[in-house]
């Protein structure tokens, strides 16, 4: 007589299938490439259109340079100047200069209200053409 076993014939696998996870894991992946641009444009903004830039590049006589170090000094030209004198000079540049261009280096350490001091002289004295830089002084 034959003997039957406590085992039966079915045993269960010792691998795992992983295809309906990758499956899964790829649907996932479709569904968050196709909805985080709608997630981030939910933002009303009315974005600046910047009309093109058709003139040349400034004369190099027509740019100046006004720096501001870590400690708030101004400097004209490389010479130390207060607020006040420095929109004065800038006036009789500008008067003399039609195409008058300035270069705004500040110390990436500064105080941002410092910058925008000296971007109100040059908005008080017409001059539009200004380049802002970030300088770290060692």
């Amino acid at each position: 007589m034959k003997r039957y076993s406590q085992r039966s014939g079915h045993t269960a696998m010792a691998e795992l299938n992983v295809t309906p996870l990758l499956d899964l894991a790829f649907v996932l992946l479709i569904i968050f490439i196709i909805t985080t641009p709608l997630l981030e444009s939910n933002i009303p903004l009315e974005l600046p259109n910047g009309s093109p830039n058709n003139s040349q590049a400034p004369d190099p006589k027509s740019i100046r340079t006004v720096s501001i170090d870590r400690n708030g000094q101004v400097y004209f030209e490389s010479r130390p100047i207060e607020l006040p004198v420095l929109e004065q000079e800038l006036a009789v540049f500008r008067r003399d200069t039609p195409d008058a261009a300035v270069v705004v280096r500040a110390d990436k350490s500064l105080r941002y209200q410092q910058v925008v001091d000296v971007m109100d002289i040059l908005q008080r004295v017409q001059i539009s053409r200004m380049r802002l830089e970030n300088v770290t002084q060692q």
